[in-house]
């Protein structure tokens, strides 16, 4: 059995920690997913019959819910193909958006909002009868919540993803060494990043979060809840036309 987290490339990380979480109190009867934001995936085709195909699986979709995600088309499409396989559709709405706010199509399935306080069991209890489990595991709500509000913090709010002006403005110094520094491996997660520039976490985000806007970096689940960056072929592009080869 699956369940399938819908996301924009942003939120990945608020993605990230709930998948962690869900398989930690379900363990072996399920499997969790993430989708992504096919603008900053490189092949949104392939991410698409992947997910296609856990779709036949899947007994309920996680749809993560902000000002920013709700605007993009890639939210309602993958709650249209849940709702065509009758699998239940769970809202989750943050960052300043409540379950009363969500717009048609999505308004129409029961959400709920991540900063009320029993969150963590109304979702987890829901989950659990939509598994046919009659009993959870001793689960730590407070330390899952303030798992996902550290990640929420390092967002930057107020700054749309789909925002042309930033994306198009021009890199700094910083953000041109952060490339280097992924030209040169496979990925890193922002904590090995933050280490190597001798800056906290949350120092590093935003630098992450503007090079994704701007689809010079792209980011990928990296198990137990990580989260790597890899540099995009824009991001390559740009590193050729700065005279780093």
């Amino acid at each position: 059995m699956k369940i399938f987290i819908s996301h924009i490339q942003e939120e990945l990380q608020v993605a990230l920690v709930l998948k962690k979480w869900i398989e930690s109190a379900f363990a072996d009867p399920c499997q969790v997913l993430t989708s992504t934001d096919p603008e900053g995936i490189p092949s949104a085709a392939q991410a698409l019959e992947e997910n296609e195909r856990a779709w036949e699986e899947t007994k309920a979709l996680i749809l993560l819910c902000s000002p920013d995600s709700i605007q993009k088309p890639w939210i309602s499409f993958e709650a249209g193909c849940a709702w065509l396989r009758r699998i239940l559709i769970i809202p989750v709405c943050y960052s300043g958006l409540s379950a009363g706010q969500l717009p048609q199509p999505l308004a129409i399935f029961p959400g709920f909002d991540l900063n009320q306080g029993d969150f963590g069991q109304n979702l987890f209890m829901t989950l659990a009868k939509e598994l046919g489990i009659s009993q959870l595991p001793a689960i730590q709500y407070w330390q899952m919540k303030q798992e996902v509000q550290q990640v929420l913090d390092a967002l930057i709010p107020g700054v749309s993803s789909n925002s042309k002006e930033a994306g198009n403005a021009p890199l700094e110094s910083i953000h041109l060494q952060v490339l280097a520094v992924l030209k040169e491996s496979y990925g890193f997660t922002s904590a090995v990043l933050a280490q190597h520039f001798n800056l906290e976490e949350k120092e590093i985000l935003p630098l992450l979060k503007r090079l994704i806007d701007g689809n010079y970096v792209y980011a990928s689940p990296a198990g137990m809840g990580h989260v790597r960056y890899n540099l995009a072929k824009k991001g390559k592009d740009y590193l050729l036309e700065s005279g780093l080869r």
